[in-house]
């Protein structure tokens, strides 16, 4: 009896233990899909976000790009038509500048902040370096390098998040 008393006091302790290593695994898994749940929502709010920068920029720099596709394919008008179109792209860039500082970074995306707003401070300069460019010669190498710099960050931003590369700059130049 002795015997059988510690066998079935084996076995309900045995039983007891794997009962608990089944019930920890599913915590672990729903711990698991919350983070997996918290990914997945700072992909998309990234994609989204990502995605409503060129669109803001590109409500605003309409004249910018048409004095550069003007500029690259040689047929800037002269004297106060070569004047005015360049004061409408001062203006453009300035305005696109302030666009871009009144985009508003989700809350999903608080980690990558820091490196948003670094991008766009290399995007702000690069439209005032545009804008001082106008009042010369206009040359915009230097400014669109900087443009280029703010792409890098953001790619790593999306590279980050397994999502594809892109180029702002390709899309707001156009």
């Amino acid at each position: 009896m002795k015997k059988l008393w510690a066998i079935g006091l084996s076995a309900a302790f045995l039983l007891t233990a794997c009962g608990e290593e089944e019930a920890a695994e599913p915590a672990e898994a729903t711990a698991g899909s919350e983070g997996s749940d918290d990914s997945k929502e700072v992909k998309q709010e990234l994609m989204k976000f990502y995605m409503s920068i060129p669109n803001t920029i590109n409500a605003v720099d309409g004249d910018l790009n048409a004095f550069e596709m003007n500029q690259a394919e040689d047929t800037l008008p002269e004297g106060d038509e070569l004047q005015a179109m360049k004061d409408a792209a001062i203006a453009s860039a300035e305005e696109a500048a302030g666009a871009i500082d009144s985009i508003e970074i989700p809350g999903a995306l608080e980690e990558q902040q820091e490196t948003i707003e670094s991008a766009f401070a290399a995007m702000q300069e690069s439209y005032e370096m545009k804008v001082e460019e106008l009042t010369k010669d206009a040359s915009f190498e230097a400014a669109i390098e900087k443009f280029g710099e703010a792409d890098t960050m953001l790619n790593e931003l999306l590279v980050e998040q397994d999502l594809a590369e892109s180029s702002i700059y390709n899309e707001v130049s156009q």
